[in-house]
């Protein structure tokens, strides 16, 4: 049995090192084949051997752009594979669905990693399951979140947000966040801080910090509010 996995891993490593001596080969025959083909039929003769010489680098460049065509094509494979494994462990979630009601969604199964921007979505009575960072970017509408409360991180506005998913056009009605963390940019904390469901677990910007004309990132009309602010309640 050794024997064969041996033989096997051999074999392999032949073939792999035979692959990339093809290749070596392939870069200065790339310039060597073409300016040969020039001057054996006399292309451009009256401009020889110059005009071998630009044919060569014209083979060269043909053989550069070969290779990051090959690397892109192997790229766009790679990406299409994993994207499609993300959309079989979806639990039977449509990711391209409007509209989901009565859902449990795993995010990190939900989204695509290679494109972690969710846009124009509805949810309803739904969990909103990580573990997962999430930044509510602009023009998302939250109603009545249900316990637990969720984590919220107030940004200091010097770095963007880079390692989580990006929410934004969406609503959120009767939902529950499960080991989700919410990020919020500075100037946004002023209209939101008072929410009883958020968990803020990072300190809050500083008064000047706060743009009083900046639109908030979400429009939440939850009735989990400080009791006694009548601005918090929707008229």
């Amino acid at each position: 049995m050794s024997r064969n996995i041996n033989r096997f891993f051999a074999g392999l490593e032949w073939r792999w090192s035979l692959a990339q001596f093809i290749w070596a080969l392939l870069f200065p025959a790339s310039f060597v084949l073409p300016a040969w083909a020039a001057r054996a039929t006399g292309v451009f003769s009256a401009y020889a051997p110059l005009s071998w010489v630009v044919i060569g680098f014209c083979g060269i460049l043909l053989y550069a752009l070969a290779v990051f065509l090959l690397g892109m094509g192997r790229t766009w494979q790679v990406r299409a594979k994993y994207d499609a494994k993300f959309m079989q462990e979806t639990g039977g979630v449509d990711p391209l669905s409007k509209v989901f009601e009565g859902k449990r969604i795993y995010l990190n199964d939900f989204i695509l990693p290679s494109n972690p921007l969710v846009d124009g979505k509805t949810f309803v009575d739904c969990e909103i399951v990580g573990p997962a960072n999430i930044f509510l970017s602009i023009n998302n509408n939250i109603n009545d979140i249900r316990s637990p409360r969720v984590d919220a991180v107030a940004l200091s506005g010097l770095k963007d947000f880079l390692n989580g998913y990006v929410f934004q056009n969406c609503s959120f009605r009767n939902c529950t966040f499960h080991r989700v963390t919410l990020f919020f940019k500075p100037e946004e904390v002023r209209d939101i801080q008072h929410l009883l469901w958020l968990n803020w677990i990072s300190p809050l910007p500083a008064q000047g910090q706060l743009d009083f004309n900046s639109p908030t990132a979400i429009e939440d009309q939850s009735s989990q509010s400080n009791p006694g602010t009548e601005e918090e309640k929707p008229h």
